[in-house]
C-alpha cells in the first residue's frame, strides 16, 4: 500500500494515510522538511496510518531531533498497531514529542 501525505493548515502539519515503510520513508522526510526547517510545532495525524516499520520510526525520531529547541512533534491518533510500535521505541521519551488522541482508535 502506498503512503498518502496530505498537508494540513490547522494545526500545521500533515495527515498520513496508508503504510510508512522503507519504500516511502524518504518521500515523507522530503515532504515535511520545509515545515521542519520553519520550526514551531509540527503535527502528524496518524489516524489513517495502518502500518509503520523501523524506517518510519527513524523519520519521526530525526524530525523530533531537528525540531528540538524550536518546536514539538505532535503525533495525533495513532491506531492500535502504530501506537504499540511507538511505545516499543518509545518515541515519547524524546522531550519534544507528544502522542495525543484516543488510545482505543484502530
Amino acid at each position: 500500500m502506498l503512503l498518502d501525505i496530505q498537508a494540513v493548515d490547522a494545526p500545521r502539519g500533515f495527515r498520513l494515510i496508508g503504510e510508512l515503510d522503507a519504500s516511502n520513508a524518504a518521500t515523507l522526510s522530503e515532504a515535511i522538511q520545509s515545515e521542519v526547517d520553519r520550526g514551531g510545532d509540527l503535527t502528524l495525524d496518524l489516524a489513517g496510518l495502518a502500518f509503520m516499520d523501523s524506517t518510519g520510526i527513524q523519520v519521526l525520531v530525526r524530525t523530533a531531533q531537528s525540531l528540538e529547541g524550536r518546536g514539538n512533534l505532535i503525533l495525533v491518533s495513532p491506531g492500535n498497531l502504530v501506537r504499540r510500535i511507538l511505545e516499543l521505541i518509545p518515541v515519547q521519551k524524546l522531550d519534544n514529542v507528544e502522542i495525543v488522541g484516543d488510545e482505543d482508535q484502530s
